[in-house]
């Protein structure tokens, strides 16, 4: 198809220069003039679908972006939560560590005590033999093989008093409590390391699951970088076309008009310049610039209007003598100006950064009447262009030379 168009364009430019057609060739040229028209017609035809198919395309591209704006939004929370509870359970982790410890520290008290005890007795099964007690307590008490055994012994031969069997008895039953809570403890620090190790892998899985999403990210970008470029490139090759048809319009106008010898043929340029004269032609309404978007379908609706886009300065002109009605803010146009002109038309101008007239008043052509901007829903600095005929819209390509 480009190949075709470009070929087609190259052909139009040799045929349609400044050429005087006399009277006598008329009718033929007339008639490849026309046949020219139609396949530029069908060529712009054609290069719209592509156009259409490719902005289409941009915008399910933008849909799928915006989706995946919204999984790595929820991988990233779900990375930021994981490790929050990865160190609510380092914390845990030291906390019961540190219980721990302090359960050895205390069980260590308690035998330091039972041993301290167990040294008194002794104390007090030497003094007993002093004092002449049974030399058999000695031997039972010595031959102990424990302090079980101890105990046992010492409580049957009945010679050491009850309180002090009942405290030995009081210091192993805490020293067994104690141990008992370190048995828990020392158990759930094991539930919480496997605990650590599960949310590690919890946290490595997250993090390949947002390098995946990152790089399919990546690739639909440079997808839509692609088809950006491609819409711009087909765009440009519409406005070529659009100047060779309207060379063929202007070749045709010519030929249809009676030329004498002492009066050359009219400037059909010239007089379509003027909005008065020519009935509804309209000047161009920025300083250069290129059309960006055509109107017609684009990303899922109707674009109302054309786009003009890298003007050689902002300034915004009015395309016709007319009245201004309306001057300000309006929603997706955001700063917006609208002016009637005779004959039923009326010219919309969208997302000027400043306005330079008001309601009512009297315009001319090329009046300045705001500077180009980026207001309302736009992505970049542009002119939004809108052309209504007695309240119906119409393609402004049909009437701006």
């Amino acid at each position: 198809m480009k190949r075709k168009i470009v070929t087609m364009a190259t052909m139009a430019v040799v045929g349609f220069g400044s050429v005087f057609f006399g009277t006598t060739a008329s009718a033929d040229s007339l008639e490849d003039l026309k046949d020219k028209e139609t396949e530029l017609q069908q060529d712009r035809k054609d290069l719209k679908v592509d156009l259409s198919e490719a902005e289409s395309e941009v915008a399910d591209i933008l849909i799928e972006l915006e989706e995946m704006n919204v999984e790595v939004s929820r991988i990233q929370k779900a990375l930021e939560e994981n490790k929050a509870s990865m160190k609510k359970n380092e914390e845990d982790i030291a906390h019961t560590q540190e219980e721990i410890d302090l359960l050895e520290e205390e069980i260590a008290e308690l035998e330091e005590a039972i041993e301290q005890r167990f040294d008194i007795l002794k104390e007090r099964a030497v003094a007993y033999q002093k004092s002449g007690g049974d030399i058999s307590y000695l031997e039972v008490l010595f031959g102990s093989q424990s302090f079980g055994d101890f105990i046992s012994r010492v409580s049957a031969i009945n010679k050491i008093t009850d309180s002090d069997v009942t405290l030995m008895e009081q210091i192993e039953a805490d020293k067994a409590i104690v141990e008992e809570k370190q048995d828990e403890v020392v158990d759930k620090l094991d539930e919480l390391k496997d605990l650590k190790q599960e949310l590690e892998g919890m946290q490595a899985l997250i993090e390949d699951q947002e390098k995946e999403t990152k790089v399919k990210q990546a690739n639909l970008k440079e997808k839509e970088e692609k088809l950006v470029a491609k819409v711009e490139e087909l765009k440009l090759e519409d406005n070529k076309l659009a100047a060779l048809e309207k060379d063929v319009k202007e070749n045709m106008a010519a030929l249809t008009k009676p030329v004498t010898k002492t009066q050359p043929a009219p400037d059909t340029k010239v007089a379509s310049d003027s909005v008065g004269s020519s009935g509804g032609y309209l000047a161009w309404p920025a300083v250069g610039g290129y059309i960006s978007s055509y109107v017609g379908p684009r990303w899922g609706r109707m674009h109302n209007g054309i786009d003009i886009a890298r003007p050689s300065n902002h300034n915004i002109l009015a395309a016709a003598d007319g009245v201004v009605t309306k001057a300000g803010s309006a929603g997706g146009l955001g700063n917006r100006v609208e002016i009637e002109h005779s004959g039923g038309l009326k010219t919309i101008y969208g997302h000027l950064s400043s306005i330079n007239v008001s309601v009512g008043q009297q315009v001319s052509t090329g009046t300045v009447i705001g500077i180009m901007g980026s207001t309302g829903n736009s992505t970049g600095i542009h002119l939004h262009f809108e052309v209504y005929k007695n309240g119906a819209l119409q393609d402004p390509m049909n009437y701006l030379n």
